[in-house]
Parts: structure tokens; sequence; C-alpha cells
């Protein structure tokens, strides 16, 4: 279990959030201070922070290869959470999909390629705006923080960071991605990556917005329902989509895979039934993951690593609740200007 800690200061431009822009209540940008310490690390707690700059001029290598400070911005993926999709576009097409396909088809997938939104993604990312905009301000100072030891453990494969989000709000510090479950504005989703003392807190507040009947749990459905090509991102300041954005909402994760195989399937790119795509997985990658009981009592290295597709049935019934699964985090590495792998801070 990490227990370094690395810190970030910075701003959030709440324009960012839709209705104002395009950010959904899971992933932000946060602007990192110009200063020597902005970025710091303890390798413990009763170390002192350490000033680090080993992202300057770094790269994440996983499913992209990509700056993680891009124009002095930082892409944050809130840790322990996911919060209906705003805008979901189909995974392209693998070199292994395309082969042999006919020019018809690869303009018919490219015709259902469109940003696609669950139900309730408008109403939580409005939310988690207006909550940020009752400061006043348009930009707030806040503190991003993640239990890591190493630098490989900091990004996900996208290379955006993955960790919590604190600000200030009405004289209180408020971690974001807390607030965002306590309110039931996103679902817990837990990664392999995540401590323990970590994945019990998101428990603990996830108990209590089940209880209430927030608005991911009202909503929660038991079976997937048919795919709906109608529901696409919101514009800009198009509200009017509020009035109407309720209806059965599945885990975000569970969703995602069903976007693909149904643009896929609408396209006639594929024959496959959604239980095989599930458990096949994305380029022959299927989804790992853990029940939550193991791999709390058991950790990574020793817990029975499932396939996701084992909690769906007959690719329509959802057995399983979305705390009740430790996903399987992918990998990145973090290399400098010279190619070669950083090993600490």
């Amino acid at each position: 279990m990490p227990v370094g800690l690395l810190e970030v200061e910075g701003t959030i431009e709440v324009s960012q959030f839709w209705p104002e822009g395009r950010s959904d209540a899971d992933t932000t940008k946060v602007v990192v201070n110009v200063a020597p310490d902005a970025i710091r690390f303890r390798k413990n707690e009763s170390s002192p922070f350490q000033p680090t700059q080993i992202f300057d001029n770094a790269k994440v290598k996983g499913r992209t290869n990509t700056a993680p400070i891009k124009n002095g911005k930082l892409t944050i993926r809130l840790q322990g959470i996911d919060a209906p999709e705003l805008h979901y576009m189909p995974s392209a097409l693998s070199p292994a999909e395309k082969k042999g396909l006919t020019d018809a088809k690869k303009l018919a997938y490219h015709e259902v390629t469109h940003s696609y939104r669950q139900f309730l993604g408008a109403t939580t990312s409005k939310a988690l705006h207006d909550f940020l905009s009752s400061t006043g301000e348009a930009t707030l100072a806040c503190r991003v923080f993640t239990h890591v030891d190493a630098p490989n453990e900091v990004f996900d494969t996208y290379g955006r960071l993955v960790g919590d989000i604190e600000v200030t709000v009405a004289g209180k510090k408020v971690d974001i991605n807390h607030w965002l479950v306590e309110q039931g504005f996103a679902y817990p989703t837990f990664y392999s990556s995540m401590n323990d003392d970590e994945i019990e807190a998101f428990l603990a507040l996830t108990k209590t917005a089940r209880t209430k009947k927030l608005p991911v749990w009202k909503n929660l459905a038991k079976t997937i329902p048919a795919f709906n090509f109608d529901l696409r991102e919101p514009k800009k300041n198009e509200t009017d989509v509020l009035a109407t954005d309720k209806g059965p909402v599945i885990l975000p994760k569970l969703y995602r895979r069903y976007t693909n195989w149904s643009a896929r399937k609408k396209a006639k790119i594929t024959s496959q039934n959604f239980q095989k795509f599930l458990g096949e997985g994305s380029s022959g990658k299927p989804d790992t993951c853990y029940e939550i009981n193991d791999f709390l009592a058991n950790g990574v290295h020793s817990a029975t690593p499932r396939n996701f597709a084992e909690f769906v049935e007959g690719g329509k019934t959802i057995k399983f609740q979305p705390d009740g699964l430790v996903f399987g985090e992918a990998p990145s590495t973090l290399v400098g200007a010279d190619g070669k792998v950083i090993t600490g801070f």
C-alpha cells in the first residue's frame, strides 16, 4: 500500500465544466502554479516534502505517448469515481477490425461515431459546475494529491494524473471526489492502484448516498437498456436537455464498453453479441477486476483476478454493484527527455 504522497498546487477554471465548457464531472484540467515547490513529494508521513521537477520534459508511455504537463496544465482523472458520461465517442477500429472491411462499412462506422451521453451526464456535470461557481470566483486555488511511492504510479495509461482535488468552498476545504460520491453525482469506481484507506472512505460515503437514493443510485439499472443513439453530447449552454436528463444508468465503465459494441453492431462491423465482446475486451485485452472483499482481504497480488464479463449475464443482466469491484489499472511508464525510465522523485 503506497505511503508516499505527491501534491500539486494549482488552479481550476470553473468555466471548463459544462454547461460553460465541455468537461464532465470526473475529468478536469488544473493549471500548475509557477513556483519551485508547486509539485512536491514526501516518501512517508515522517519525511518532509521535497520539490520535484521530474515531470518537466517527461512523457507518459501507455496507450498514448504524451507529455503529462501541456501548456502548463495537468489533466486530472478524479480517483475512485466515475460520473455518468457527458460525451463518450466509440473507440477507433483496431487494425484487426479494419482488415478486409469494405469502404461502405468503414463509412457506416464513421456515421455512428458521435459523442454520446448517458442519462444524468448533463445533470451531474452542471451540479459540479454550480457548486464551484457558488464561490463567486472564476478560478479556484486547488490542491491535487495522490498516494504513490514511485513515478510510474502517478499517471493512468492515457497520461492523466490520478488523484483527488481539494478546493475551498464557503470557507471549508472540500475533496471534490468525495463530494461527488456523497451527493450522488458519481459512482465509486475502484482501481487496483488505490490503497485500502482510500477505498474505505468511498465505501462509507457510498453507503449514505445509496440509502438516501440520491441521483445515481435512484437511477441505477439492473439490466442494460437498449442503446440510445439519440442521446448526444449537449452543446455549451444547451441546458434544456436537463428537463429530460433522467433514466436508467449503468456504471460508466460498462457504458463505454456497451457504446463501443453498439456502434460496431449498428455498422455491422461485428457479429458478436455483447457478452462475447465484453469478455474478449479491447484489442484482445479483457478488463481484469477483483471482488472488493477479496481485494481488501488479500491485496492485488493475492486476490483472484476475474474477467469483468463474469459479472454480466447474457449481455444484459448486471450482477454487480458499482462499489463491489476493483478494476485492474492499465500500466503506464514515465520516461525522461532521454527516453530512460524515471524511477524516483
